[in-house]
């Protein structure tokens, strides 16, 4: 038997692999993430990271209230919970949990109300609508131009803001808006003798009182009012004079302002059946030009004097920064070397790196949006039925990125525009084929007629469900009810070739019921 040589030998070779930074792990589990799941991961980073700062959270008790100055401090009080106090209070927690909230509603509240109002009829209908869309606290859940009858010529936009009117007086008072903004300002214009300087502040000012100090408010107004001055147009009315604004009528303002209530309908009962939805993004339709751009918002040319805006929901997840304490005057006042400087420092790498993500994601989704409404401008326009066929692949292809990208932007994101709300996903539709009227040519050498089929055109899916409704919507009671076979057949001689099944699984994503049981 022969040996066996062992032997040693060395080469050398070149591999080119990608590795993903964790900073580029955390932007794509970021852009996949929804609002919720947003608020949540900043929640629990600033938990984890002393070196990140909640500024404001819009659903937290209290965000507009500030301790005055020179209010005495709050007294404190620590101690110890053992084993036995823990199982109590998980067994009370468990308990408060499980009791069910008989609270009254505030659809339930505001529906008794709308009930002793003498209304016609059409009133209380689209009055009804906009309490059954408002969310638990008070808020638009759709916008409320989508609430009313298109085909009705008396409902216009005068009658709309009529019932609206009619809503806002109910109690509780400051329902029935878009916002926090805007429910303070209604709250503010129903009380007496509120300043008009209070009334400019809620306006879309109320950066001014940020801090709530009026001495720096009273600065930043003055340098405001100064710029406004300087330009040859003033681009906002301003309802007070120069000798108005003092330190003291700011102090006013602001008293006024924390008096009132961010969330009014806090106290209703809610209904557990119901799911929310906040949207991810905004998209309105603006007049004038592009000259000014908007770093935070994506603007896309409609027309020659029209143009969309789009911009991200601020208002849904909270606003984060460095603390103060892990600064880098911070850092260098530190011993160098030291344990302390070190941990300042690695936390405050980590908090900017989390922060510029945050960032990133807001970026992405603005753009990414833009772009679909780009591609999109006559959904915006004139509302479903009017979609363009683009997949995912498309999208992701005309934008030069992977669709894994587009998939994980596009999920669980809304979008909120004059039509309503709706999932991004749904912007991204499937073609089908449309063909023009079939004409009958010449019937030479053939033992039947040849048939010259017109030219086929790609016509999206969501524009075969609104020809399915209109047809469905054209039919008289007192007519046979239309089987899915006989609405493929009325398809067909509009150029649709579609099969009875295609019509049956569209019929049931428009949650209209068969044949049978309409």
């Amino acid at each position: 038997m022969s040996e066996v040589g062992l032997s040693q030998t060395q080469r050398t070779s070149q591999i080119q692999t990608q590795l993903m930074s964790q900073k580029q792990i955390l932007a794509l589990k970021l852009i996949g993430m929804g609002s919720q799941e947003l608020r949540d991961e900043i929640i629990r980073q600033a938990e984890e990271n002393p070196a990140i700062e909640i500024i404001s959270d819009p659903f937290a008790e209290g965000a507009l209230s500030v301790r005055k100055k020179n209010a005495p401090a709050q007294k404190i009080r620590t101690g110890s919970a053992g084993a036995a106090g823990q199982v109590e209070s998980d067994t009370f927690q468990q308990m408060i949990e499980s009791s069910p909230d008989e609270r009254e509603t505030l659809q339930e509240h505001l529906l008794h109300q709308l009930n002793m109002v003498t209304i016609s009829k059409k009133q209380y209908d689209l009055c009804e609508k906009i309490i059954c869309s408002l969310d638990s606290n008070g808020f638009y859940l759709l916008a409320p131009d989508s609430l009313t009858d298109r085909n009705d010529p008396e409902q216009d936009k005068q009658f709309l803001d009529d019932c609206i009117s009619i809503i806002r007086h109910f109690d509780p008072v400051g329902i029935c808006c878009q916002n926090v903004t805007e429910s303070l300002e209604i709250q503010a214009r129903q009380k007496k003798n509120v300043s008009s300087l209070t009334l400019f502040i809620l306006h879309g000012h109320l950066d001014f009182i940020t801090p709530p100090s009026a001495e720096k408010a009273h600065k930043k107004i003055t340098s405001w009012l100064d710029s406004q001055k300087a330009l040859s147009f003033q681009t906002e009315k301003i309802p007070f004079s120069r000798k108005e604004l003092s330190v003291k009528s700011i102090e006013d303002s602001i008293r006024c302002i924390q008096s009132l209530d961010p969330f009014p309908a806090r106290n209703f009962g809610t209904q557990t059946t119901a799911h929310f939805i906040r949207p991810d993004v905004y998209v309105t339709r603006e007049n004038g030009n592009l000259e000014k751009e908007d770093k935070d918002a994506g603007l896309v040319m409609d027309s020659e004097n029209t143009y969309f805006k789009i911009t991200g929901a601020g208002d849904t997840v909270p606003v984060v920064r460095i603390a103060p304490d892990f600064s880098e005057k911070s850092a260098d006042e530190a011993s160098p070397g030291s344990e302390e400087k070190r941990f300042i420092v690695s936390q405050q790498k980590a908090a900017q790196s989390f922060l510029d993500t945050l960032d990133f994601r807001q970026q992405v989704i603005i753009r990414s949006c833009s772009f679909l409404v780009s591609c999109q401008k006559d959904f915006f326009r004139n509302g479903p039925g009017h979609l363009h066929p683009l997949t995912q692949r498309q999208f992701a292809a005309l934008l030069g990125i992977h669709e894994s990208s587009v998939s994980r932007m596009a999920d669980s994101k809304y979008i909120r525009c004059s039509w309503g709300t709706f999932p991004v996903k749904y912007f991204f539709v499937n073609a089908v084929q449309k063909q023009a009227a079939e004409t009958e040519n010449n019937k030479e050498k053939t033992k039947s007629s040849v048939k010259n089929k017109g030219a086929e055109t790609q016509v999206s899916s969501d524009a075969v469900k609104h020809e399915i409704e209109l047809i469905l919507k054209e039919q008289k009671p007192e007519e046979k009810r239309l089987s899915d076979q006989k609405i493929a057949d009325m398809l067909l001689e509009k150029g649709y070739k579609i099969a009875r099944r295609t019509v049956a699984k569209y019929r049931s994503q428009l949650n209209i019921e068969s044949s049978y049981n309409r």
